[in-house]
């Protein structure tokens, strides 16, 4: 098989997890292997097509065995995600005000534009040094107070400092995670991230932001914001992030019991710097169902 048509396949492996069909410039944005410019990319992919195992359909791509009507659900998503951003930026107009927060980017189905009637809007929320759990905190207790728990459009599943933009984990979900990210609030926050985490590049040496549907942010920030930090200057707020932060690890601890100690760090990470919930070791399942879609179709390296 051609190379080009080997990334193709690839790619689309990934994404037919969620069957999920590509467009040109997406399959382009996330193609492994030789760096090539995107008028390159369409002459080939004119010229020798995309591979025997792949179809195409009103301009998208996705494999052969799947009907077209994965075209047709893929818009269907889209469509529903036009609602979802709606009520994304009114939850963003509520986080950008709490305390400490400094960039709120919407990550997940929403980031993709492939929202189902099942999904949540997830957010991504860099905070100031220092001060991540008390962010984390008030959040929390205003999703259990005011909005009943519910996570619908309040989901704030992953936390970080603005002093650790780098992620640790280098693999292919974390690159198309990153990838796909969505900034609603600290635009310039977001280019310091991407640019911490061009490693990305490693696995989709033809990345571009701008190749990508793109949203507008809301930088201006908040004198309420301004308002509710100033108490803290008085207060022990560094002993008080530090305790958060114990707490919450007790809270995984008891939760989790049957886990142990590496596997629960992975998956309800919980430092200074960064604080993740990924339930059920999601990545992992993705990274090995994606591995044995490879070796069934021949294209694992």
């Amino acid at each position: 098989m051609p190379s080009l048509q080997r990334g193709i396949l690839q790619t689309l492996l990934y994404y037919d997890i969620w069957e999920y069909p590509l467009t040109a410039k997406e399959l382009y944005a996330f193609l492994p292997g030789t760096e090539m410019s995107f008028e390159e990319f369409s002459a080939c992919l004119a010229k020798d097509g995309p591979g025997p195992m792949v179809a195409e359909h009103e301009g998208f791509y996705f494999l052969r065995s799947r009907p077209r009507s994965v075209v047709e659900e893929r818009n269907t998503r889209h469509r529903h995600a036009r609602t979802m951003w709606k009520m994304a930026r009114v939850s963003t107009h509520i986080i950008k005000r709490f305390p400490f927060v400094r960039g709120v980017f919407v990550s997940g189905d929403l980031s993709k534009d492939a929202t189902t009637p099942a999904s949540d809007v997830d957010f991504f929320i860099l905070t100031s040094p220092g001060r991540l759990w008390i962010a984390r905190a008030m959040l929390t207790v205003f999703k259990k107070t005011f909005l009943l728990n519910r996570k619908k459009f309040f989901c704030l599943n992953y936390f970080v400092t603005t002093d650790h933009l780098l992620v640790e984990e280098h693999n292919i979900y974390a690159a198309t995670e990153i990838g796909h990210l969505k900034p609603l609030y600290g635009s310039g926050l977001f280019n310091k991230y991407m640019t911490a985490n061009r490693w990305i590049r490693e696995y989709f040496p033809n990345f571009d932001t701008l190749l990508l549907p793109s949203v507008k942010p809301n930088d201006r920030r908040s004198v309420l914001q301004i308002v509710l930090e100033a108490p803290f200057a008085l207060l022990p707020a560094d002993a008080l992030d530090d305790a958060l932060l114990q707490a919450m690890r007790r809270v995984w601890r008891n939760r989790y019991p049957d886990l142990d100690d590496a596997a629960r760090a992975r998956m309800f990470r919980s430092t200074q710097q960064e604080s993740r919930a990924y339930g059920g070791d999601f990545q992992e399942k993705i990274l090995n169902l994606y591995e044995q879609k490879l070796k069934e179709h021949g294209v694992d390296d």
